[in-house]
């Protein structure tokens, strides 16, 4: 069965932020499933697309040999979305996601996030619809940025 939010899968993905000191996303296939991880390498590949959810897109659509993932695909990433994530989400045809941490506990970082997950949602929802779940455990990680 295709459950969401899983807790186990969050709880990983925040324990890897703090270990890698980067924001990261991971795609889950329809057997819950973690198919890809992504974490943030735009200073490392000198590549402003190179979030941690582009990336884990770009990897599971790589393992797939595919540009749109098959039915049931989320993608759970430790913070909201970025507009930039969230079309690549709508085009890659992921069915939902879970975000753990969001702009207001960003500290002194930028905010990114001018235009939020859950309005490119649903403005592209014609393109495809995305469920999307919010502050899923925001407890274990709004501390990170602070």
């Amino acid at each position: 069965m295709n459950y969401h939010p899983q807790e186990s899968i969050m709880s990983k993905l925040i324990q890897l932020q703090r270990q890698e000191h980067s924001i990261i996303a991971a795609v889950i296939d329809n057997k819950n499933m973690i198919l890809s991880i992504g974490k943030t390498t735009v200073f490392i590949d000198n590549d402003p697309t190179s979030h941690a959810e582009v990336n884990a897109v770009r990897q599971a659509c790589k393992k797939l040999n595919t540009h749109r993932l098959p039915q049931g695909y989320w993608l759970y990433s430790t913070f909201e979305p970025c507009p930039l994530c969230s079309s690549a989400i709508i085009w890659a045809g992921i069915d939902g996601v879970v975000y753990s941490n969001n702009p207001a506990y960003r500290g002194k970082e930028q905010n990114w996030s001018f235009i939020s997950c859950e309005e490119v949602l649903q403005k592209g929802s014609y393109i495809h619809d995305v469920s999307l779940i919010k502050d899923f455990m925001i407890d274990e990680i709004k501390d990170y940025f602070t």
